[in-house]
């Protein structure tokens, strides 16, 4: 059989999505994490294997889409050439692009994925692809979980040094870690990566069921952060109307987050409309694949 094919490639599975020449799915299949940083060139390779296998097993691919993080990594390239040049005409792109067109199955508009990290992008009626944001938790990232992780951090040590508020985040953190002293605070978030910080965001939706002052106004820092991704975003590929999917753990799951985006939006551009989205992103590399290979014809 004849079909195309779509890799997601995350930091702790690949799944893969073939559909036959004419749109429909035929399968999905889950593989290892696609992170070369993280697994090493050879772990890396072996995981291309399996994918190449598979692919073999299910009959002819005529066309191949990868979308993962850190595609602009020469070596993810030339690895991925090594495996996939002999199977079908292949290509790689950034996770966000495949996410946006499985969201929006493949029509113009925007994408904000708000997860540990935070990213927008979108395209328009001509064709026009742009991205907004997704600089990483050092210089950017405001409205992710790793944001809020630390803004929370902050409202902490700064209740402590008498500069801020009291906040009931302070007894959530110190409840959730189950520490007790400001060294073994320090420890905990000095001690690991991003994602010790990120674990601490949900206690952002818990404070502010409460009404603790603290937490709403960060919400509302957060919330209007990622609301300017989505305005900037906008205004760049110049649409007044359109829709803008949601995704990502932070604004599939806190409520409290994506209400202020959501009001934050209906303020500054009533013509964006929030939905949910529509299909994954492994489905979006599928149809990416399908296009480039129509494209081709």
């Amino acid at each position: 059989m004849r079909f195309a094919a779509g890799v997601d490639g995350g930091g702790t599975r690949t799944t893969v999505e073939c559909r036959t020449m004419e749109g429909a799915v035929l399968c999905q299949r889950e593989f290892g994490p696609f992170n070369l940083n993280s697994v090493g060139e050879a772990r890396f390779t072996a995981l291309l294997e399996e994918i190449a296998s598979f692919l073999r097993e299910e009959g002819t691919c005529e066309a191949l889409c990868i979308g993962a993080a850190g595609v602009s990594n020469a070596r993810v390239r030339a690895l991925t050439a090594q495996v996939m040049d002999g199977l079908c005409p292949w290509r790689l792109v950034g996770d966000h692009e495949i996410a946006l067109h499985g969201a929006l199955s493949g029509r113009p508009g925007i994408a904000l994925i708000a997860g540990t990290g935070s990213i927008c992008c979108g395209k328009n009626d001509r064709g026009e692809f742009v991205r907004t944001g997704g600089w990483g938790h050092l210089i950017d990232d405001g409205g992710s979980g790793y944001a809020l992780g630390r803004d929370v951090l902050s409202s902490v040590v700064r209740q402590w040094d008498g500069r801020g508020e009291e906040t009931a985040l302070t007894r959530l953190v110190l409840e959730y870690l189950k520490v007790d002293t400001a060294q073994e605070l320090i420890a905990y978030v000095y001690g690991g990566d991003k994602s010790r910080v990120a674990a601490l965001a949900p206690l952002v939706g818990r404070a502010a069921e409460g009404g603790d002052r603290t937490a709403l106004s960060i919400y509302e820092k957060n919330g209007a952060e990622l609301g300017e991704l989505v305005l900037a975003t906008a205004r760049r590929l110049h649409m007044e109307t359109g829709e803008v999917a949601l995704l990502g753990g932070l604004l599939t799951g806190d409520p409290h987050l994506r209400r202020v985006l959501e009001d934050d939006l209906a303020a500054h551009a009533p013509g964006l409309r929030c939905v949910a989205p529509m299909q994954d992103a492994a489905a979006g590399a599928a149809m990416l694949a399908l296009a480039a290979k129509r494209e081709q014809a």
